[in-house]
């Protein structure tokens, strides 16, 4: 015979003192445990994976594959790829360069000038920025290929001349038109720097008589200089990882990329995955150097508070007669990266692009039914969609937990959070497309549109979780505590206080990531297939079968999807673009 007895639980009053403590220890550690699974999935997994791709002979669904140093060897230690790895870094310095000084000299002409119509200059400055790199440098090899560039033929045709009088296919040209589209990163830091400067040392500095440009070189420039550093490193990072560019204005011809060559790895016969890794492996190090110098500079501007407590008014120096050069430079920048290159490719959309005679060319239609009626075009289209919805919301989502965790929450190991949101940016696309490809080989997700989703999620987090981190930073915690005095749980605190507030800043990195993943060719070109192609893909795959006309027109296809992300994100819900980053 068995007795059983059942002992009831103790009450809440009866329980240890440590069983509370050890509750809240216990749902403590349950979140940052889980974001930080999540995070390192998403971001350190692929990265690690690609290291030991490199080691490797094969990839790992092939049996024959053994470990081995032969990859690495090749790409650390033998002339071309150490040659390559010398222009690439060569490149970019002198892109970071051109860019910056160009950046700089916007940034002070709009914000310490009495230029007119500052706000909409402001805006075609950064216009760049919302568009594709690709789709300009494609528009720059319809206008200036040597042979058959539409301003080449324009000068033979008006004025006699026999040789190219542009030649966008060579070195100079390739560092001019990155530095062309990187512009607007180095301006958006400058500019926010010397308008939350306070003016106060500016007008020292002109009382004591000192003109203009000795103000700007001895005062203004020196109190943004950690401003300018990180401009700097930030465009140098993201040039080294640059394919789409350098790639589209004569691959390794013109001027050879460590991005390139990791696309030529596994796009030409005879395939080499492991070489791939391997060259991923050498520009990953060459980022994080570059990243290492950008957050230094970042953290050194901090240092630099000149903003008061009191309020002032920035005196504006009047340009009187160098008014019109200022204004005609920053209209020939836009230009140069904007208007010239768009009207280029509506052209080539709109005509036949054979005839012998620009001005004698006959518009039509019937080029832009044919792309159109591609069943492959109608699927990137819908795919390109669809990743631009997907991605943005899954980047917002995840960003807004991880900002709220470690903002509010104030989770353990916030910090390491932090930091594994924010590794990405050391990371070029085509870094982390190569991370993905051998981390997701061997799964159902490898080669449907999920791989893409799960790359632009990992490459674009950090962009999203900054936005939202500085929102929630900016919201005074005094709200947050009457509504808890009020009786509101943290929850419901949460969702009807913080997560109201901090709208236009979740709203803004949607229409961010939106653009970026619109945009991206460097990740979704080393994933693609025949079923996930999206219009960047597209336009290079026409690229590389020489029919440069459809490439232009899936270009365009891919501005309209950009132009209509930034109307609704002006227009409808009010984002202000112009802070997106």
């Amino acid at each position: 015979m068995t007795i059983s007895t059942t002992v009831p639980a103790p009450r809440a009053k009866d329980r240890p003192a440590g069983y509370a403590a050890m509750r809240r220890r216990r749902r403590g550690l349950a979140l940052p445990l889980v974001l930080g699974l999540l995070l390192g999935v998403l971001v350190l997994v692929p990265i690690v994976l690609m290291f030991v791709g490199a080691v490797r002979t094969g990839t790992f669904v092939d049996p024959r594959a053994q470990f081995s140093l032969r990859s690495l060897a090749a790409v650390y230690t033998t002339l071309p790829y150490l040659k390559t790895l010398a222009v690439t870094v060569g490149a970019s310095l002198l892109v970071s360069l051109v860019a910056c000084v160009i950046g700089i000299a916007l940034a002070w002409l709009l914000a310490r000038t009495d230029l007119p119509a500052r706000g909409l200059m402001e805006n075609a400055v950064i216009a760049p920025l919302y568009l594709s790199p690709f789709v300009g440098a494609l528009a720059w090899l319809v206008l200036a290929s040597p042979n058959a560039g539409l301003l080449n033929v324009l000068a033979h045709d008006l004025l006699g001349t026999t040789g190219p009088v542009i030649n966008v296919m060579t070195a100079g040209g390739v560092i001019l038109v990155m530095a062309l589209y990187n512009v607007p990163y180095a301006y958006m830091t400058v500019s926010a720097a010397l308008k939350g400067m306070d003016p106060s040392m500016e007008e020292a500095s002109r009382l004591n008589g000192a003109g203009t440009l000795a103000t700007a070189l001895k005062v203004t420039f020196p109190v943004v200089r950690p401003s300018i550093v990180s401009a700097f490193f930030f465009v140098f990072v993201l040039t080294c990882g640059t394919f789409s560019i350098p790639a589209a204005l004569g691959g390794t011809q013109a001027l050879p990329f460590l991005a390139v060559d990791i696309y030529r790895a596994v796009a030409t016969f005879p395939l080499d995955y492991a070489r791939a890794a391997a060259i991923g492996t050498l520009l990953f190090w060459i980022s994080l150097i570059g990243v290492f110098f950008y957050r230094f500079a970042s953290k050194a501007a901090t240092r630099f508070v000149t903003v008061t407590a009191r309020g002032y008014r920035t005196r504006l120096v009047k340009l009187r007669g160098w008014r019109v050069p200022a204004m005609l430079a920053i209209l020939a920048y836009v230009v140069l990266a904007i208007v010239l290159p768009y009207l280029a490719l509506l052209y080539v959309a709109f005509t036949s692009f054979t005839s012998s005679s620009i001005l004698d060319a006959t518009f039509t239609l019937d080029n832009f039914r044919s792309v159109l009626g591609s069943v492959a075009v109608q699927q990137s289209i819908g795919n390109t969609l669809l990743v631009g919805v997907l991605s943005p919301t899954l980047c917002v989502l995840l960003g807004t937990v991880i900002a709220y965790a470690v903002r509010r929450l104030h989770v353990r190991g916030g910090s390491i959070l932090d930091a594994i949101a924010m590794f990405p940016i050391a990371v070029p696309g085509i870094v982390f497309g190569t991370g993905i490809f051998w981390t997701y080989l061997m799964t159902p997700a490898y080669g449907t549109i999920w791989i893409l989703v799960i790359a632009f999620v990992a490459s674009y987090i950090p962009f999203a979780y900054r936005m939202i981190d500085t929102s929630i930073l900016q919201i005074d915690k005094a709200l947050e505590e009457a509504s808890s005095v009020c009786g509101a749980s943290h929850w419901r605190t949460a969702r009807q206080v913080t997560l109201k507030l901090i709208r236009p800043g979740v709203l803004a990195a949607w229409i961010l990531v939106f653009i970026f993943s619109v945009r991206e060719i460097s990740a979704a070109i080393l994933l693609a297939s025949p079923s996930n192609k999206v219009l960047s893909v597209m336009s290079w795959d026409y690229l590389e079968f020489g029919n440069v006309q459809n490439a232009a027109i899936v270009g365009l296809l891919q501005t309209v999807l950009l132009i209509a992300g930034i109307a609704v994100g002006r227009y409808v819900l009010r984002v202000r673009l112009s802070q997106a980053v």
